[in-house]
């Protein structure tokens, strides 16, 4: 680079304060830092709401019920974007606001997929609160639930987190091991036959399955 050794080590180590950068101590070699994946997670971000937003859109318009696009954020989960239902009584959820892991179909979709080290540290660190009766608060409970949820391919949550609420979830994949996002209906029970049950599964897995080859075809790394 033409750059002196000197001056390396200086851009180096303000890259590691600031973030960019992390530098192994035992081999003083220097790896890229939170920074650096938080901006390509960022810009991630972007592409999956603007790939999902029309099959959100068309599925809201489709099922008349509350159709949401979540992430992972830690121990929580967020709505990113979404469409209310127009019906008088609906289920909404409020875009930003930060939701317990365990709770609701979104979260199973999104904790089922996490590495079990990431699962036994939000057991460990987490009180999983109770929210109805229903919620799932055992932790070898949630595990066998979580293991139920990766097989089928869809989450279901039926008054887990707000009492009278149904959630019907699918991951959306990009390129790593956990999904990019997850797709969400929210439904009162009072609609939710078993017949609608059904039909709603099998919305979100389509409309899910074609966010994912849309999503993946556009975080697919160009040949030159």
């Amino acid at each position: 680079t033409g750059v002196s050794k000197t001056a390396a080590f200086r851009l180096a180590a303000t890259m590691a304060d600031r973030g960019f950068l992390v530098k192994d101590v035992r081999t003083k070699r220097y790896y890229p830092g939170t920074i650096l994946f938080q901006l390509v997670h960022k810009f991630q971000m972007n592409d999956i709401v603007k790939v999902s937003e029309p099959y959100i859109k068309e599925l809201a318009n489709l099922t008349n019920e509350s159709v949401y696009l979540s992430i992972r954020s830690g121990n929580h989960y967020i709505q990113l974007t979404g469409i209310d239902s127009s019906y008088p009584v609906k289920v909404t959820s409020t875009i930003g606001d930060e939701i317990e892991l365990h709770l609701g179909a979104a979260g199973k979709i999104h904790m089922a997929h996490i590495a079990s080290s990431d699962f036994d540290n939000y057991i460990r660190r987490t009180e999983l609160e109770t929210y109805t009766p229903e919620t799932i608060t055992d932790p070898h409970l949630l595990s066998q639930e979580l293991e139920r949820v990766k097989q089928k391919g869809y989450a279901l949550s039926l008054g887990e987190g707000f009492p009278d609420s149904g959630g019907i979830s699918a991951p959306i994949w990009g390129l790593g091991e956990e999904p990019a996002a997850a797709l969400n209906i929210l439904i009162p029970l009072v609609r939710l036959t078993n017949d609608k049950q059904q039909e709603l599964i099998n919305l979100i897995l389509k409309y899910s399955n074609q966010i994912t080859k849309e999503f993946i075809q556009k975080d697919r790394p160009k040949l030159l």
